[in-house]
């Protein structure tokens, strides 16, 4: 009980000593991986981390995102780490087994009833029957099938519409337009449905703007991870913090670099969190309850971070004590 009266008090005490020590010394991480990111000279804007990996998944992905219009931010409403381009917007959605890139479905978000309906036959083998109730049908049909629109597009949630002349129709994800004009092969074209929605909904020019400051060659962070517990000794049931400090090659604080942290625990199950971006002097920290565990426990807490395109990583452990 003396023990462990006097480790608590002694907590509070250490704690800004530990992480001016930590900001001040050369810490020990995992070094940093290759650079994960593209500057796009065409808007002026950055892809990297997961947005990129996804982004380079397709086989043109001009064709089926087009452009980056915006850098990736987080999203007010949802707290969520989202990346708009001309045609499309990523999502980057925390799951249990770590963060993941969705495709939003802006189709569903956009279209209205009441449009006019094309007055085109809607049956045989130029034609499917979807679960939702729609129908695809002719260069539609093919375009679909040919870039995998099951995965990419979604579902079809209209029939195809007359609207300023063009026969169109919405999928959950996107919405396809008919171009007679154009040459064979290229007639059918997604609509930039990205940049509609931006500007029906974000209303907030200032992530239009190019970042290009930001793409001069040879400025790798080489960003460097320390990660501590409060409490290396804790109670089950009892508080804990896990402190993210994320310095440049330089010893230089880190600031907005994304942080996650997992539990790691003996029965090989784990917890993944996602924090908040690093402040000004490159720090992240959450605070959790500890598991009812048995004594003498060990749960190890891994940190992963990036910023822009970098990553590295770094890891700490703490023992259940009584």
């Amino acid at each position: 009980m003396y023990n462990k009266v006097v480790i608590k008090k002694l907590r509070w005490a250490s704690v800004f000593l530990i992480l001016a020590l930590l900001i001040a010394l050369v810490p020990q991480a995992v070094k940093a991986q290759s650079s994960d990111s593209v500057f796009v000279s065409e808007t002026g804007h950055w892809i990297w981390g997961d947005f990129l990996r996804t982004y380079n998944s397709v086989s043109d992905p001009l064709l089926y995102f087009g452009y980056p219009i915006t850098d990736d931010f987080i999203d007010p409403q949802t707290n969520q780490r989202v990346q708009y381009f001309q045609r499309a917007r990523f999502d980057l959605v925390d799951t249990s087994e770590g963060p993941m890139v969705q495709i939003a479905p802006l189709g569903s978000l956009l279209h209205q009833e009441g449009a006019e309906l094309a007055d085109i036959p809607r049956e045989g083998p130029t034609c499917r029957n979807f679960n939702s109730g729609y129908t695809v049908c002719y260069a539609f049909l093919q375009f679909y099938d040919s870039y995998n629109g099951a995965t990419w597009f979604g579902l079809p949630i209209s029939e195809v519409e007359v609207v300023d002349g063009h026969y169109i129709q919405y999928f959950e994800n996107i919405r396809m337009e008919w171009w007679p004009d154009k040459p064979s092969g290229q007639r059918v074209v997604i609509s930039d449905l990205g940049r509609i929605y931006f500007d029906k909904e974000v209303h907030n020019p200032e992530l239009l703007k190019s970042s290009q400051t930001a793409s001069i060659a040879g400025t790798l962070i080489n960003p460097v991870v320390n990660v501590f517990a409060l409490n290396s000794l804790v109670g089950a049931g009892e508080p804990q913090t896990i402190f993210v400090i994320v310095q440049n090659q330089n010893l230089v604080p880190v600031a907005n670099a994304q942080v996650a942290v997992t539990l790691y625990y003996p029965d090989g199950s784990k917890q993944f969190y996602r924090l908040a971006e690093t402040n000004e002097f490159g720090i992240s920290q959450f605070s959790f309850q500890v598991d009812q565990l048995e004594v003498r426990t060990v749960v190890n807490a891994v940190a992963e971070i990036n910023i822009r395109g970098e990553s590295s990583s770094g890891k700490t452990w703490f023992r259940i004590w009584w």
